[in-house]
């Protein structure tokens, strides 16, 4: 459904139906009782063959409104032209807003030889289009030059995304998760914008769709000239990252490979977190297809995101198998512990020139195996893993949560047998509501300290952990509210969190989860009920810039700061590796993030800063903006910043140069 919020005035119907052509586009004036913000949603709660609420329709040319998808179980509304003389258009207005607005959308069309565009409008027209052309080609426009953004096909829905900067009159779009077009000119010179419309073309007919169509309204500051937004760069761009995506449960076809792989480069990641599946590779005893997974890894590998493999979990297939699933039980038969034997063999040989990273079983403390049997299992496992890699790189534990005491029985145990030198790692999945908690941190100082004594030159690695994306999601968190965002704030408070302490951070996970209960909502990508790619939400593109920012960074530990006002304030920082220079992450993380992007003036001071020519991120939204000279000062190393718009997501004072635009 579409959420409005009330108005204090509605344009009269007859502004409404009064169009001008703009472009082979009816340009029409929107009207609706919504704030920007507000537009949100779908179409599913409307009845077929009305217009949805809030919004207006002009059909002289066909018809607009919902219907049922043909060939899924969506609803959506469908832009019917039938004339060659009128077009066909829909839409719904926001209050006119002179901040950034962010609009994502659906769009398909039935044909690749009709015309159907979708704008966000101000009073002197279209401002910003994207359309799919006559001609099969999805394209937009730089002022009155049309771009092109690449061929699109019919019965097909394309994720749209545009962010639209009136302060600066540019937009940038993104198709299917990638940045296609940046600091494009307004078609119509506009300092406000007031509403979204979809309409077809005069001289052509046809069918088109529209879906989830969503609309933010972001405060920019005061009079700070937009430079950009920061450029997403794929993970063959990136080479290396401490940030992994996670890419599980694909071993119980909780998710779709082949459905969300288009996006998963495009992510920026450079690793990706997947359950290696006995139970799936081997249905019938002694015989195993590993089709599947030969599948996964390759193409992953060939996006420059290379698979780390869990070795889980166990296989009905034997008497004493083990469970197949979350809590699942070690395999304990002779003849099930054998045959899990020739398994892991086996998938090492068969992998080991496109894996190197490797974890065994998953959260055996949730499953209450006993620390001594599992430390038993781990070197059971890799052993069979470093005699056929023996340069692999083996994590252990992947506790649930951060549990000390088994942690260091593990360990103590592990050093007792003299085979510590068969673990990398330990990974961990500290769900808290607050991912700045103090608490978690500390526990895994505690962890780091166990290692050093007893397993000297293994690290730590958070190795699953996301936020749900909206309420009664499946899983750790899920008791709680949410939205897409309070998970992006999430999301990126974790990960700065992790990456500021030197500690690869893993987000759980690419796209939603279809568990035989319900969804798990933890997606960067919101599914179908055929697990299919809706949409990109907005998570993914804040993940996108955290991933392009922090490449080829250091952190900076014990970073020397003040600020004023200083309450709950979180601030991690890094420097280039080449240059330097220095991207100064600050958030207030005070609590779980709230539905309030409300900012507060912040004074900030950094001690042995470097910067030359600092500029402020929204790492939320990635847009970009000039500090002024009268904002900031230096004396020697010492840097003072004021009045730092600050929130309960990651802002960034940055050197310009560690910008990729």
């Amino acid at each position: 459904m579409i959420n409005h919020s009330p108005r204090s005035s509605i344009r009269p119907f007859a502004m409404v139906m009064a169009g001008t052509l703009v472009g082979g586009l009816l340009c029409v004036a929107a009207a609706g009782p919504a704030t920007a913000a507000d537009v949100n949603g779908d179409f599913d709660a409307t009845a077929p063959g009305t217009t949805p609420a809030g919004w207006f329709t002009s059909a002289a040319g066909g018809d607009a409104t919902v219907q049922d998808v043909p060939g899924t179980v969506d609803r959506s509304l469908r832009l019917r032209d039938t004339s060659t003389s009128a077009p066909v258009t829909a839409g719904t207005g926001f209050d006119t807003t002179s901040s950034t607005v962010v609009a994502g959308f659906r769009l398909r069309a039935a044909q690749t030889s009709a015309t159907i565009g979708v704008h966000l409008d101000s009073s002197g027209g279209h401002s910003v289009t994207v359309a799919m052309g006559a001609d099969g080609r999805i394209y937009t426009y730089n002022g009155a030059q049309q771009v092109d953004l690449g061929a699109y096909s019919a019965d097909r829905w394309y994720d749209i995304r545009v962010v639209a900067q009136p302060s600066s009159g540019t937009a940038d779009v993104w198709v299917d998760g990638s940045r296609k077009a940046k600091g494009l000119a307004f078609r119509t010179s506009t300092r406000a914008l007031d509403g979204i419309a979809a309409g077809t073309s005069t001289a052509t007919t046809g069918t088109a769709w529209l879906d989830d169509v969503r609309t933010t309204t972001e405060s920019s500051p005061q009079g700070w000239p937009h430079l950009g937004s920061v450029g997403p760069r794929t993970a063959w761009e990136v080479g290396t990252s401490k940030i992994i995506i996670g890419a599980e449960t694909l071993d119980r076809d909780y998710t779709d490979y082949q459905a969300f792989a288009p996006y998963l480069g495009k992510l920026g990641a450079t690793s990706t977190r997947i359950q290696g599946g006995w139970a799936k590779t081997e249905k019938t005893r002694g015989v195993y297809d590993w089709t599947w997974l030969d599948r996964i890894v390759d193409d992953a590998n060939s996006r420059g995101v290379k698979p780390w493999i869990q070795l889980s979990y166990g296989n009905g297939a034997y008497t004493g198998g083990g469970g197949s699933g979350l809590g699942g039980q070690l395999p304990s038969s002779p003849e099930a512990l054998a045959a899990w034997d020739t398994w892991v063999t086996a998938m090492v040989k068969r992998y080991q020139n496109r894996v190197t990273e490797w974890e065994i079983w998953n959260e055996p403390n949730l499953a209450g195996i006993a620390v001594a049997d599992y430390t038993d299992f781990f070197v059971r496992t890799a052993r069979l893993v470093r005699a056929e890699q023996p340069d692999s790189v083996i994590y252990g534990l992947a506790e649930a949560g951060i549990d000390v005491t088994y942690a260091k029985d593990f360990l103590v145990g592990l050093s007792g047998r003299g085979r510590a030198d068969l673990l990398d790692g330990i990974s961990y999945h500290p769900y808290n509501p607050n991912p700045d908690d103090a608490w978690t941190y500390g526990q895994v100082q505690k962890v780091k300290d166990l290692i050093a004594q007893y397993a000297p030159g293994a690290v730590v690695r958070q190795g699953e952990n996301g936020a749900p994306s909206r309420p009664g999601s499946f899983g750790a968190l899920g008791d709680l509210d949410w939205t897409e965002l309070s998970q992006t704030k999430w999301v990126l408070r974790r990960v700065l969190n992790d990456l500021g302490r030197d500690i690869t951070s893993s987000v759980f996970s690419i796209s939603d989860l279809h568990y035989p209960s319900k969804i798990n909502s933890k997606g960067l990508l919101q599914t179908n009920t055929d697990k299919s790619i809706r949409y990109a939400k907005p998570s993914f593109y804040a993940v996108q810039t955290v991933a392009s920012v922090l490449d080829d960074t250091k952190p900076l530990p014990g970073y020397s700061w003040s600020a004023n006002p200083a309450t709950s304030l979180t601030v991690q920082a890094f420097a280039k590796l080449d240059t330097g220079r220095q991207i100064v992450g600050v958030w207030s993380g005070a609590g779980k993030p709230s539905e309030s992007n409300a900012q507060t003036a912040t004074d900030l001071t950094f001690t042995g800063g470097n910067f030359a020519d600092p500029v402020y991120v929204d790492v939320r939204t990635g847009a970009v903006h000039d500090i002024p000279a009268a904002n900031w000062s230096v004396q020697g190393s010492t840097y003072t910043f004021k009045d730092i718009p600050v929130y309960d997501s990651p802002v960034l004072v940055a050197d310009r140069s560690a910008i990729k635009f």
